[in-house]
């Protein structure tokens, strides 16, 4: 893939909020207000192509109505496990223990129903939010 300098400011936000999910409008702000505005279509197309190649994992914003993108990386084993979003601070963390295992044995096997982990996601608060309260 031709690196362009929007591309490339695009990736370095991206690797920098790995911990959550953002917008395409978090994106472009963000890039505007450092002094480098890039056209939201830009933006879509360049983070289309990163979730083709296995680099972000796209979600639906909790509106059901906007998409959020999370950098996952070389190493995404995001087809494996559930991830929890916390609902107050946007961070994202990929639920990668061996109870993922009993989960979806027990959902094919009792409901006769096959997750689907890669773009799954539980809302709720977590520790830290919690612990603000």
């Amino acid at each position: 893939m031709y690196k362009t300098n929007n591309r490339v400011r695009i990736m370095d936000y991206l690797q920098r909020c790995s911990d959550k999910a953002v917008s395409v409008p978090e994106i472009t702000d963000h890039l505007a207000h450092a002094g480098n505005p890039v056209n939201k279509t830009t933006v879509y197309r360049y983070l289309d192509r990163l979730e083709e190649e296995g680099l972000v994992i796209r979600y639906t914003a909790e509106d059901g109505r906007h998409a959020a993108y999370q950098y996952v990386g070389e190493s995404n084993t995001c087809d494996e496990h559930l991830h929890l979003k916390c609902l107050s601070c946007g961070q994202v963390s990929h639920l990668e223990c061996g109870f993922m295992d009993e989960i979806a044995e027990h959902m094919q096997k009792d409901h006769g129903f096959q997750i689907e982990c890669r773009n799954s996601v539980i809302y709720g608060y977590c520790a830290r939010c919690r612990a603000k309260g």
